[in-house]
């Protein structure tokens, strides 16, 4: 008699290389986002805030529109200080992007819908904060974003066909 080796379902789940790369984008940004807020966070602790101004002007750049302005309504009325704005709003942004990487990499049905959902909702406020603001690293991660919300609805919506051809069967 043989023995079965238990199996994760996740390891052997096969991933078109697009989703793949979507997924390693959402968790690597989420953990990098969250990484930077914990460097942050040691460097106030330890009396280097001046030299992180510098820093945090160029981490402006790259968060997403939506956890900037929720971070600047909350620290306002709280403190002034430029740097917690960036924290509040990589810490949104990074722990957003580690649920959107996590409900697309269990494969969780609603995943697809919620990075569609949640970036394409946001795409209005990056172009209007890019005409402010021009950036390079802003348009390229506008394409990005476009390209996700496209590639993910273009695979949700062929999924949602095929299982209910498969329920009408």
């Amino acid at each position: 008699m043989r023995s079965h080796r238990g199996k994760s379902t996740i390891d052997g789940v096969k991933r078109e290389r697009g989703l793949a790369v979507i997924i390693a984008y959402k968790l690597g940004k989420g953990g990098l986002w969250l990484l930077i807020v914990l460097v942050l966070l040691v460097s106030m602790h330890m009396g280097l805030s001046d030299r992180l101004l510098g820093f945090a002007a160029h981490l402006r750049l790259h968060a997403r529109v939506w956890s900037l302005r929720l971070a600047e309504l909350l620290v306002s009325a709280a403190t002034r200080r430029g740097l917690w704005t960036i924290i509040v709003a990589l810490f949104a942004d990074g722990t957003f992007s580690l649920i959107e990487g996590w409900a697309l990499w269990t494969g969780k049905t609603w995943g697809k819908w919620l990075v569609v959902v949640s970036t394409s909702a946001l795409l209005p406020l990056e172009v209007a904060a890019f005409v402010k603001h021009p950036h390079a690293v802003r348009a390229a991660l506008f394409v990005l974003n476009v390209l996700i919300v496209g590639y993910l609805t273009n695979k949700a919506l062929r999924e949602g066909l095929a299982l209910r051809e498969g329920k009408a069967t």
